[in-house]
């Protein structure tokens, strides 16, 4: 039985339909266990959520994130940036204007000042008076819901490593957290800063597998649309020992399809819903 079965399997046994699959999994587990040995634990297809439920919610938002866990994604992506008075908050952008009421360069304003703004109107208007969430503020849910999380790193620097590895560990959760990098350089600060937290690299291109993998960043990121250029980038990644991840778009049944036949470890998606129900009509046609 190949992985991509396996994988698919497991998503389905995890979904609404998970009961129906139930004695069906029981039955096969002997199998699996011989066919795999101690690779059965690793045939599960991890679920990203991206900005939390952006599709359903205001991305990078405690609803969102609230919501993406209701869901059942497996991981919740975030992105940090350092407001003017040192303290780590959410947002995706650099500037205000896309996502708030605000306007300008994020990193310019107070926490304080930030908390202020309107995060959710522009979403729509039951979105009224979200508002953009301080590092601590999710690490606080993450710790009481048992959330993983993966950390977008909007900027570079020991001070700023510092200081994500400082509020992790404050709340203990060092092992619940993925650490995003973007260099080969940033992932040996956090190797030393969170030795207990995995790593994903967020490669700006493909050329830098290799590098990253030697670095010992346990996930590595590519794009669909770069395995759309060249395939062979997802038997590059396999070949290092590390685990892959694909980024998607909405997880509608045709990107789905593609995504999958590339056995990947891990999806980030933007429509976490849309992507279940894509890969359980997939599972249902196996």
């Amino acid at each position: 039985m190949s992985s991509y079965i396996l994988k698919l399997q497991t998503l389905v046994f995890r979904s609404s339909i998970k009961l129906a699959f139930a004695s069906f999994l029981l039955i096969l587990t002997p199998f699996l266990m011989i066919s795999c040995g101690d690779e059965e634990a690793e045939q599960d297809v991890k679920i990203v959520a991206h900005r939390g439920a952006m599709e359903e919610r205001p991305e990078n938002t405690m609803a969102a994130f609230k919501r993406a866990h209701e869901l059942g994604a497996d991981i919740v992506e975030i992105d940090l940036y350092t407001s003017s008075d040192g303290h780590l908050f959410i947002l995706h952008d650099s500037t205000l204007d896309r996502t708030t009421d605000g306007k300008g360069e994020a990193a310019e304003y107070t926490l304080e000042e930030l908390q202020a703004l309107d995060a959710g109107s522009w979403f729509g208007p039951e979105y009224a008076g979200e508002r953009i969430p301080s590092f601590r503020e999710v690490l606080e849910w993450a710790a009481e819901e048992d959330v993983v999380l993966l950390l977008d790193l909007k900027e570079s620097g020991w001070e700023f490593a510092e200081n994500v590895a400082d509020d992790v560990q404050s709340y203990g959760i060092e092992e619940n957290m993925v650490v995003g990098v973007r260099s080969p350089e940033q992932a040996g600060e956090f190797r030393e800063l969170l030795p207990n937290s995995r790593q994903l690299a967020f490669m700006g291109s493909p050329d830098d597998i290799e590098a990253y993998a030697e670095a010992g960043v346990d996930v590595l990121r590519l794009w669909l649309r770069w395995l759309d250029e060249d395939p062979s980038l997802a038997n590059r990644v396999k070949a290092t020992g590390r685990k892959l991840m694909i980024n998607g778009t909405l997880g509608e049944l045709e990107e789905a399809r593609k995504i999958m036949n590339f056995e990947p470890d891990w999806i980030l998606i933007d429509d976490v819903a849309q992507l279940m129900r894509s890969l359980e009509k997939i599972a249902e046609s196996e």
